[in-house]
């Protein structure tokens, strides 16, 4: 009947309201609510046709929360009459998700794990509600053995690799990692400094001492080591024990060191000319004792033989 009319809405249990929002439908269009009471509500009206057909509504509801949580609406279909009395009401309950979300995109350069507020592993960009948002980043991604990525700031100067954003519009931050490779000194029998991590294209300095004793018993008498240089794949990087090198790359250097026994050999020659003069005064004297020891019987002898022939 041309009097009564036809009512479509969204319902809030919790309420009995319409929800606030909008509608429209296909292929009629409904009679807009704006102009009443139930301005900016998710409800629509048409007059009933004397002829039966369809109509596709559309609902936009705007939800109460900032926060994305489930909501539960019922969907209401009831003809009114020109008294506003409602006949032949039906409905269905439902539940949505919903609530206002902005773009929260993280920049790091280089593939590195993303955790946003306790969850490990997002992946960016993401959708976030409104509000303090708590993003990490690794100090320190390990690419293999020589290489790796260091966390270094933030585009807004932050240096904390942990930091918390507060959301209230589509963001886009980046973080900016470094790349550091690492130096290996080979340096046997004695420690190196200059060993570790070094950002690219930094200068590492790296030294051993010039001389060092020999291990062992050779060390106690004066042999030594001397430095002979320092190599990286066979080849002489250089000849000082302290050196720099550029690094661009992983480096692996090797100490290499030569003998030294003149300490020794000049000892054990001052001990040989020792021994040997040793030697010479101890025969001297055995010779000495000899030839007092001879004297002392020839003296004994003429004095027996004087003594005989005084008899």
């Amino acid at each position: 009947m041309s009097a009564e009319g036809l009512i479509g809405a969204i319902i809030s249990p919790a309420t009995s309201d319409i929800a606030n929002g909008t509608a429209s439908s296909t292929p009629d269009q409904c009679i807009s609510l704006a102009a009443t009471q139930d301005s900016g509500k998710a409800a629509c009206l048409w007059r009933l046709k004397s002829s039966s057909g369809t109509e596709h509504l559309t609902f936009n509801i705007q939800f109460p929360s900032t926060h994305i949580q489930a909501y539960d609406f019922e969907a209401v279909a009831t003809i009114v009459t020109s008294g506003g009395n409602l006949l032949g009401t039906s409905q269905e309950t439902f539940s949505i998700m919903g609530g206002t979300t902005f773009e929260l995109t993280v920049d790091t350069t280089y593939p590195v794990a993303l955790t946003i507020d306790g969850s490990a592993s997002v992946t960016s960009p993401v959708q976030l509600t409104p509000g303090d948002h708590v993003i990490s980043v690794p100090t320190v991604v390990q690419v293999n053995n020589s290489s790796r990525l260091r966390f270094d700031h933030w585009d807004d100067g932050s240096t904390q690799p942990n930091r918390t954003v507060n959301l209230q519009s589509d963001t886009t931050i980046e973080a900016t990692f470094v790349p550091q490779y690492f130096l290996s000194l080979n340096s046997p029998p004695t420690p190196a400094t200059g060993v570790g991590w070094y950002d690219m294209g930094s200068t590492a300095q790296f030294s051993v001492p010039s001389a060092m004793p020999m291990p062992g018993l050779l060390g106690t008498i004066g042999a030594r080591l001397v430095f002979k240089g320092w190599y990286e794949n066979g080849e002489r990087v250089t000849a000082a024990n302290i050196g720099t090198v550029g690094m661009l790359e992983a480096h692996t250097l090797t100490a290499k060191w030569t003998p030294d026994y003149t300490i020794p050999v000049i000892s054990l020659a001052v001990i040989a000319a020792v021994a040997q003069g040793s030697a010479v005064l101890v025969s001297r004297r055995r010779t000495a004792r000899r030839r007092r020891k001879r004297k002392g019987k020839r003296r004994r002898t003429a004095g027996q033989t004087r003594r005989k022939v005084a008899r």
